[in-house]
């Protein structure tokens, strides 16, 4: 028997060695001889051996599925044959015929990005009095029609190419005459500043040449409005009366006072007042009137000069 001695503190055995643990082996015939089961009423205690050789016989061969296959023989997909059927030819290709330097969906190629009219537009002035009209600088007025988006911009660059060429009007297609990129017409949103150059004449039936810039509204392409106001003696700001100020239209004034250009206020839009809005002519007259006082009240918080 081992004592506590024997152990050291960690409870590992240090003494001497033990004896083996071969167990004795107790003889199978110590246990005696289990009694024999007697066999039931009406069995017979030994099967005829026919019988057994009849069930051998009736043994069916049924298909492994745990069987060893190997690599060059396995088939993951069905053979063309199997697919199509033993009548039909198949042919397949193992090397590509489409060289690597066509890709193998080729990209849609729009060569003409701009939209351009085939003849010159039929105008309500002489072509030759506009030309005539460039040796007048006295004479010349740039324009820029700036605003915040979807204010109708183009919509009244439209109105004024209608008064100035003859076309003919189509109220359920806008014609969006100065939107000549591809995609300003796909997306119905102006891209780039378009100008253009109209013969326009005042109540006294004095005649200018004004040359007209339609800049884009949405925020992302502020750089051209703001390159088109250096270039214009006066902007034309477009304001929604529904929506009235937004925040692309504060941009703008803080540019256009910035550089010191007139500005003159275009209310766009009052159809809304009465289709959309449905409300009385009186209320109509204070909505325009708090549309135009809130247009004020911006531009004399940034410059509270009285002549702006």
């Amino acid at each position: 028997m081992a004592s506590f001695e024997d152990y050291d503190e960690f409870g590992n055995y240090i003494g001497a060695d033990l004896d083996s643990d071969d167990e004795d082996e107790i003889p199978q015939e110590q246990y005696g001889h289990q009694p024999e089961t007697a066999p039931l009423e009406g069995f017979d205690d030994e099967v005829p051996r026919q019988e057994v050789e009849e069930e051998t016989l009736m043994e069916v061969d049924v298909p492994t599925h745990n069987a060893v296959i190997l690599h060059e023989d396995k088939q993951y997909y069905p053979s063309a044959s199997e697919v199509y059927g033993p009548d039909v030819e198949t042919i397949v290709q193992e090397e590509d015929a489409q060289p690597l330097s066509e890709p193998i969906v080729a990209p849609v190629k729009v060569r003409k990005w701009t939209v351009e009219e085939k003849d010159m537009p039929e105008t309500r002035f002489d072509k030759g009095f506009l030309l005539n009209m460039t040796g007048f600088p006295e004479m010349i007025r740039n324009v820029a029609v700036v605003g915040h988006l979807h204010h109708g911009k183009t919509a009244l660059m439209d109105m004024l190419v209608y008064e100035t060429h003859k076309l003919t009007w189509d109220a359920d297609k806008p014609m969006r005459y100065t939107d000549t990129h591809v995609l300003s017409r796909e997306r119905e949103i102006s891209i780039k500043s378009s100008p253009i150059s109209l013969i326009l004449s005042t109540t006294a039936g004095k005649s200018h040449l004004v040359h007209f810039i339609d800049t884009p509204g949405h925020v992302n392409f502020v750089d051209e409005v703001a390159s088109a106001i250096r270039l214009v003696d006066g902007i034309l700001l477009v304001v929604d009366v529904v929506e009235g100020l937004m925040v692309g239209t504060e941009s703008i004034l803080r540019y256009a006072i910035q550089e010191g250009v007139k500005i003159t206020l275009v209310v766009n839009k009052l159809d809304r007042l009465i289709l959309e809005l449905r409300i009385k002519p009186t209320d109509a007259y204070y909505k325009i009137k708090h549309t135009i006082e809130e247009i004020n009240t911006f531009i004399s918080a940034i410059d509270p000069d009285p002549e702006l």
